[in-house]
């Protein structure tokens, strides 16, 4: 497949493993210049070997910073002040009874599921539509958890 992908630049967000991982992977494959994020430095350095490891031509590295938190945005962006495809993949949650989740976690769920995409496409969109080219995307599941029956 070729998504004519060369010379973009791509984030993807909680990309060190699973959906993230394979999506920073096949975006690498297809010639763009991939960031891979997480919130430890050395699982993101894991993700960003393994990668050039599986795919020798990529154009990979990575920013840890924690999504989750205004501060851990900023930190990205810093690092990262410009791309064209911004995939907002991070997400956290945890399974227990709806009546046993304090407001504690929901705000912390919200932060890191909601705001972490907002504040990042917030500062990537007005660039994207200046150059008159960019992608957001939002990656959303319960699936890991709720395996949909057939």
């Amino acid at each position: 497949m070729n998504l004519q992908l060369n010379g973009k630049k791509a984030l993807v967000t909680g990309s060190t493993a699973g959906i993230g991982f394979a999506i920073a992977t096949l975006l690498a494959r297809e010639g763009a210049h991939v960031v891979v994020n997480g919130r430890s430095a050395e699982r993101v350095a894991g993700a960003v070997s393994r990668i050039r490891t599986e795919t020798p031509s990529a154009s990979v590295d990575g920013v840890a910073a924690d999504l989750g938190t205004a501060d851990g945005a900023d930190r990205l962006i810093t690092a990262v002040p410009d791309l064209d495809i911004l995939v907002n993949n991070v997400g956290i949650f945890e399974p227990k009874p709806f009546e046993a989740i304090p407001d504690a976690d929901w705000l912390r769920f919200f932060e890191v599921n909601v705001m972490s995409g907002v504040r990042l496409s917030r500062h990537y969109l007005p660039r994207m539509k200046e150059k008159r080219w960019g992608r957001i995307i939002f990656i959303s599941s319960e699936s890991a958890i709720n395996i949909p029956r057939r």
